[in-house]
This record gives C-alpha cells, structure tokens and sequence, in this order.
C-alpha cells in the first residue's frame, strides 16, 4: 500500500510541475494588391475581432498580390517557447510553414511576428479558392503547443481571383470615354 502511495504521489507531482501553455490575441495578416494588413482573428473566442474562419477576403485580378503574415501571441507557464510558426494550405494541397521572429514580452508571455510578404495567389487559376491556417509554437520543457479550433480544425478563408481584362476590352472601354468626351465638347 505505502509504495501505491508513493506512486501516486510522484505522479501528481510530475503532473503538477508539467504547467500549462496556451494562445491569446492570435491574428492572421491579408494584404490584398498591397493594401493595408487586414487583421483577422484565429482562435475560440470570436469577440476579438474579424473571424478568419468563414471569412470572404474578397477577390484580386490573377497575377496580383494575397499576401499573408501573422501576429500571434502564446504563454507558457515554464516560459520555455523556443519559437513558433504558422501553416498555410491553398485549396488543400500542400502546405507552407513559415516560421516567425519570437520576441519575449516578459512574465510567460511570447509574440511571434511574420511580415505580410507571402503572396498566396501566384500561379492560380481564375475563380474562388480557399486559404487554410494553423499555427504552432515550440519549446524544449512542454513540446508543441498548436493552434488550431476546439476539435482540431484548422481556419480557413475563401478569396477569388478574377480573370485579367482583355486588350480588345479596354480599347473598346476606351474608345467609349473619347467618344462621350467628342460629344460633349461638340455640345
């Protein structure tokens, strides 16, 4: 009985000294043709801003920019995050892993940080594609820590990609706005 006692008593203290680790204020960057960041929340509590998850980002002409970063902010009770970094997914093939600069913000807390520089929308096809996301963060006491939705989820967005105008369009739209210009300055 006592070498029970004994076990169990090692265990909760194993357990106990494990500590916890988690996420909060975790955003996906999007810049559409270079436009400004648009931060969209990834996590469970919705009320922190634009949800990424479900999200329409809206559409571009092929050949021009979706480009992706993130600001993600993670703790750990044993402070041990070496680092971290966040994966992306087009229409489900492959994925990217694109690891972020870490700074320490004191206590338990840590921030990883990835420019918004990654164009996703190279080399697509016209049409609505889908963008998935997930993130982890690594450390040498309590291992991995991912990011990903309450039943192990990832996040994932729609953005389309329209097709690029003819030559022959823009003469005709072209040829348009001088003729209206003629007749106006006729009238």
């Amino acid at each position: 009985m006592r070498k029970l006692i004994v076990a169990l008593v090692a265990l909760m203290a194993a357990v106990s000294a494990m500590g916890a680790l988690g996420w909060y204020s975790d955003y996906v960057l999007v810049s559409l043709n270079g436009g400004a960041d648009g931060y969209y929340w990834i996590g469970l509590d919705p009320t922190f801003g634009t949800q990424f998850n479900g999200a329409n980002l809206g559409s571009v002409v092929q050949g021009q920019m979706v480009e992706l970063g993130a600001d993600m902010r993670y703790w750990s009770d044993t402070a041990d995050r070496d680092g971290g970094a966040y994966y992306r997914t087009i229409d489900g093939t492959g994925f990217q892993e694109v690891i972020w600069t870490q700074t320490y913000l004191g206590g338990n807390d840590y921030q990883g940080l990835a420019a918004s520089s990654d164009n996703v929308a190279a080399g697509l096809a016209v049409g609505t594609h889908t963008l998935t996301v997930w993130a982890k963060s690594w450390g040498t006491g309590q291992g991995d820590s991912w990011l990903t939705g309450v039943t192990g989820e990832n996040y994932v967005a729609t953005f389309g990609i329209t097709a690029i105008p003819e030559p022959t369009t823009l003469v005709l739209v072209g040829l348009g706005v001088a003729g209206l210009l003629a007749y106006r300055r006729r009238r």
